[in-house]
């Protein structure tokens, strides 16, 4: 990961800097960040994680790796400045569900527009998550519809991933938690789920389900988890009529195989307020809706944002409240 020149990523490096599992204590601080952690202390395979932090000085360039071992692995964040905040910076992260348990230690290398360089590392703990094994048989269109090089597919993938990865600091919709966005259901796919695709043909492949999947009859209405701006609302070959809503920088939840959609690209909706009515478009065995949560462009368990707030912030200002007492 490479910043330049940036003062929106300025928070990005000092958030770097000061992760920490607990029961692990960091290298010497050679900043004078204050960083807090959002929820349980920590981070599990597939989990939206919320950091709260306060830095200061520009930072010209940041590189950050986890190490295990052998392994690297660069983890991606969204931060923004937190909206009410006094210098105070909010950073999402999405933790992959297939980044193996363990202990890492993060490696980062900054450059300071006044200080000059800094290399620091820190220890970050990742927990196991228990996930599920399945064989999906195909039929042969729904096989030729997932192997076909269509250059459409292609360039519809592309979108999405553009779109994903966009970061706008000012996207700050919706900080409580997420509403399911259907009443009557049957949950027939889980987030994580490690798919064999059995072919037609005889062949097969991996893949690794990234939402739920609700099994619903056709027809049925669909919500927005949450107040968001609507930034697709349009059919795909795979996903089929398809809607995207951004709630926070770099958070979106995604509603696939509708079989309508009553919603405007660049509109906003409020939270619970009808986006579309369960189909059976795209790739899929039978009704259903497809409902996904990315953030900083990894699947995240959708779960776990029904119960907890996506950003606290009487959390945060306690936190920062108690920092200024010990004199931190």
């Amino acid at each position: 990961m490479l910043v330049k020149k940036s003062s929106f990523f300025r928070a990005l490096a000092a958030l770097l800097l000061a992760v920490t599992a607990p029961g692990l204590s960091a290298a010497p601080a050679e900043t004078d960040t204050v960083i807090r952690l959002q929820g349980p202390e920590r981070l599990v395979q597939g989990e939206a994680a919320v950091f709260f932090l306060q830095a200061g000085g520009e930072i010209l360039e940041a590189e950050a790796a986890l190490r295990n071992g052998e392994q690297k692995t660069a983890l991606s964040f969204a931060v923004f400045p937190l909206p009410d905040g006094n210098g105070e910076w909010a950073a999402v992260a999405g933790i992959p569900s297939t980044l193996p348990p363990g202990d890492y230690l993060l490696h980062a290398r900054v450059l300071l527009k006044d200080d000059g360089e800094k290399r620091t590392r820190a220890p970050v703990g990742i927990t196991a998550r228990d996930f599920v094994f399945e064989d999906i048989p195909l039929s042969l269109a729904m096989s030729e519809l997932r192997t076909d090089p269509d250059p459409r597919k292609i360039e519809e993938a592309r979108e999405l991933y553009r779109i994903l990865g966009r970061v706008d600091p000012s996207a700050v919709y919706h900080t409580g938690r997420f509403l399911r966005p259907v009443e009557e259901f049957r949950e027939t796919s889980f987030y994580g789920d490690r798919r064999t695709y059995l072919y037609s043909d005889g062949g097969r492949a991996g893949a690794i389900h990234q939402g739920i999947d609700y099994a619903t009859p056709r027809g049925t209405p669909v919500s927005a988890a949450g107040a968001g701006r609507v930034v697709m609302a349009r059919e795909r070959i795979m996903t089929g009529l398809t809607v995207a809503l951004e709630h926070l920088p770099g958070v979106f939840s995604l509603y696939y195989h509708l079989d309508r959609i009553v919603v405007e690209e660049g509109g906003m909706v409020a939270p619970g307020e009808r986006i579309g009515l369960s189909g059976a478009t795209g790739l899929v065995t039978g009704p259903h809706l497809h409902w996904e949560v990315r953030a900083a462009g990894n699947a995240v368990e959708p779960k776990s944002l029904l119960t907890r707030g996506l950003l606290d912030k009487n959390a945060l200002f306690g936190m920062m409240r108690e920092d200024s007492e010990k004199g931190r």
